[in-house]
């Protein structure tokens, strides 16, 4: 009687955890990646105060991106004469980004503008 109870109750809280990593790292993807974007962002206007070349700010967006595990998406000079960087991050998923449907879930991608200092 109390083996069965205790099966119920690990089975349960297993259950619970799948679920919230499942269901909770797409929004914690989607954090880390609004932040990585403002790091590569800052990091590539900074780099461009001695050399504005699109090669500075090609590798810039690179290098800050590989330490912050992202994949950089665009890195560019919009119109109004800022970097904006969009960047994607892959949240963990054991099951659900299987599926055509709810694989989109686990890209995050975050846009974010600096100013050129």
């Amino acid at each position: 009687m109390i083996a069965g109870w205790l099966v119920k109750v690990l089975v349960g809280i297993a259950l619970a955890g799948f679920l919230i990593i499942e269901l909770g790292s797409p929004l914690v993807a989607r954090a880390q990646a609004d932040d990585a974007a403002h790091e590569v962002a800052n990091e590539a206007a900074f780099r461009l105060r001695d050399t504005d070349t699109q090669q500075t700010l090609d590798d810039a967006c690179a290098a800050e991106a590989s330490d912050q595990n992202v994949a950089v998406v665009k890195c560019g000079i919009n119109e109004k004469n800022e970097i904006e960087v969009t960047v994607t991050k892959q949240a963990r998923s054991f099951l659900l980004d299987k599926f055509e449907q709810t694989k989109k879930w686990y890209v995050a991608e975050a846009t974010a503008t600096a100013t050129r200092k």
